[in-house]
């Protein structure tokens, strides 16, 4: 092959690394900047629209429908998004003319940042409390959960959170924050929170949005010119409404806040910010306030709402964001090195979407993506990956090898041992990782020189069947739990198998084959029937082809499993082969290596002048499906 027809990973794009969240009175801000420090884009979040009045016979209606769930639940005062009645916006301070409504009307970022500072000029008053994603306790978060009153709901992120259309410099967006300081300054002006690597995303329980952002990373390794990096710690804050009685007044001045404590807040490089929260110096409401702050402390006068509240970020939080969490700025963790080839040789844009099944904050980005352009959504979005990452340097007789190893786990049917088993309705399977090997030969040129990967599946046995976890009983008997004649699910899993990887699939099972008393066998054999069935159906070129190897015999027996595991690999390998962006050598059908000819090359490269897209001469075609094993 000559040079002309090597594909190098080189990347396109890259998306915002820099953030800082902003606050005023009236309004939040996220400030990002890409690697380069010279292109700023902003997110503006109105607090004024946060929340909107709703009608007190709408109330009333909602109470009587809802009055009979509530009884031992929270109370959802017009917390519905499909309210039908009649619901008034609350009114914006002097929005005649902002700049970063919807329809991005600005001329010049001179005039935006004018139109924000005098948005802001009667803000409301800031009140910030940043839950630290692993610490958190009730005492931190109760003060803060006042409940929204009565006659208000809680608008959709869409109603409230816009992007400036406009794109800064690094010395236009200094002026246009100082615009906005400055027209703020008689409210405690613009106060800097955080400062952060990333937005895993929005989340809203009962109450308000709370934004999660990742505020300390660590670099683990790096594909091609790519740096790949996990998540070492995260903060949520919560995106609290404007009080409106309190916008045009001075805060400055004591009497004219509520009550509340001064809150120091550390961002990522340690340096810490000052929220502006004054205090009353009336003697009886500060001896209210601290009386409710000792009750809340123990969990103590706490309504339903804010008790609930609690728990749903309990649950929230149950995930350690700091284990086993990666993503990059310029290369698509979700998808495999041969898809991220395609896309950056096509030099697509905007870049496509991740592939939301191994994209963990999925649903937590969905509304900030409607929130953003089409064209600019890819910048914010940042989708993170829950699975492996482990990467190792060799040496191999003078050449340098980059050996990866790279598992993502899927979003769907997800959930603990025993708890999740078999297929859900839909065909996914309990336990779903996707397993990519990449070998990188950076010896002739450095970064960039040539790769190669395999990619393998593995999940739960897709069929209905469960096991009921008990103390009591370490082997717990496996039920074959609902009767499918059809397998409609397991086709379901095998047809999105096709869609995702094509033809062949290859399945390799390694439950039991044979047991003094039925266990594995029986999900096992249900298996088989159910590929047998579905073969019934497929034409012979695309039929699913499968094989069984007993992993637990050769360990019951002591016997060398490792002969049996290369015979395996070698026919998996030679029926879906592999993928490689200047390969020397190929595999032909009979499972010899035979060299790359320079034919070889120019088949490819006249079939991608044909399909007008790039076409490898060395790719991965079909996959291997394995259900792990585990000893029961």
């Amino acid at each position: 092959m000559n040079d002309g027809q090597i594909y190098h990973l080189n990347p396109t794009y890259s998306k915002l690394e820099r953030f800082e969240l902003f606050s005023t009175q009236q309004a939040y801000f996220i400030v990002a900047c890409d690697h380069t420090h010279n292109a700023y884009r902003v997110l503006k979040i109105d607090r004024t629209l946060i929340t909107s009045n709703i009608s007190p016979q709408l109330q009333q209606q909602q109470q009587q429908g809802d009055g009979a769930s509530m009884n031992n639940n929270t109370n959802d005062n017009g917390n519905n998004s499909n309210n039908n009645g009649d619901i008034s916006n609350v009114k914006r301070v002097q929005d005649n003319d902002d700049p970063m409504t919807s329809d991005g009307n600005s001329q010049n970022h001179q005039q935006t940042a004018r139109n924000l500072a005098v948005d802001s000029n009667s803000g409301a008053q800031s009140q910030h409390v940043n839950y630290n994603h692993q610490n958190q306790d009730a005492a931190s978060i109760a003060p803060t959960l006042g409940g929204p009153h009565p006659n208000t709901k809680y608008n959709p992120l869409s109603a409230f959170c816009i992007e400036d259309p406009h794109v800064y410099s690094q010395e236009e967006i200094s002026d246009m924050l100082d615009m906005v300081h400055d027209g703020n300054k008689h409210a405690g002006g613009l106060v800097a929170i955080c400062k952060a690597h990333g937005i895993v995303g929005f989340i809203r329980f009962l109450d308000c949005y709370y934004l999660t952002l990742i505020t300390r990373r660590a670099k683990v390794g790096s594909i091609g010119e790519c740096a790949i990096y996990s998540i070492k710690s995260t903060e949520m804050f919560p995106m609290k409404p404007a009080d409106l009685h309190m916008i045009g007044e001075d805060t400055s001045n004591p009497r004219n806040s509520s009550s509340g404590m001064n809150s120091n807040i550390n961002n990522a490089s340690g340096n810490q910010y000052t929220v502006p929260q004054t205090t009353s110096n009336d003697p009886s409401s500060m001896l209210l306030s601290l009386w409710n702050q000792g009750k809340r402390s123990v969990g103590l006068g706490l309504t339903n709402r804010e008790i609930a509240e609690l728990r749903y970020q309990g649950l929230y939080q149950v995930f350690d964001l700091s284990k086993n969490f990666f993503f990059s700025y310029n290369y698509d963790l979700t998808r495999t090195l041969q898809d991220n080839f395609l896309f950056m040789q096509s030099n697509m844009f905007p870049p496509p979407p991740s592939k939301d099944m191994y994209s963990w904050n999925h649903f937590l980005t969905r509304e900030l993506e409607e929130c953003t352009s089409p064209l600019t959504s890819s910048f914010w979005i940042l989708p993170l990956v829950h699975g492996a990452f482990v990467q190792r340097k060799v040496i191999d007789y003078g050449r340098s090898l980059n050996l990866t190893l790279l598992a993502r786990r899927s979003r769907h049917f997800a959930g603990t041992r025993y708890l999740k088993r078999g297929v859900s309705d839909r065909g996914k399977v309990a336990n779903d990782v996707e397993h990519e090997q990449i070998i990188h030969d950076e010896t002739f040129s450095g970064a960039r020189g040539v790769f190669c990967s395999f990619t393998q599946v593995r999940g739960s046995i897709p069929i209905y069947w469960t096991q009921e976890s008990s103390v009591t009983m370490p082997k717990p008997p496996i039920i074959l739990n609902r009767i499918d004649p059809t397998y409609k699910a397991t086709q379901a899993h095998f047809e999105d198998l096709f869609k995702r990887y094509g033809s062949p699939i290859v399945v390799c099972d390694l439950v039991k084959q044979s047991e003094k008393r039925d266990r594995e066998v029986i999900v096992g054999n249900e298996y088989r029937h159910a590929i047998e069935y579905l073969n019934t159906y497929i034409d012979d070129k695309y039929k699913i082809r499968y094989c069984a190897l007993d992993y637990a015999h050769y360990n019951r027996h002591r016997l060398n499993v490792k002969p049996s595991l290369d015979q395996v690999s070698i026919w998996s390998v030679n029926q879906t082969g592999f993928f490689c962006n200047a390969p020397r050598w190929k595999i032909i059908e009979d499972g010899s290596i035979k060299p790359f000819t320079e034919e070889d090359g120019n088949r490819a490269k006249i079939l991608s002048q044909k399909l007008g897209v790039p076409v490898f001469s060395m790719e991965q075609k079909g996959v291997l499906r394995t259900n792990w094993y585990v000893k029961f």
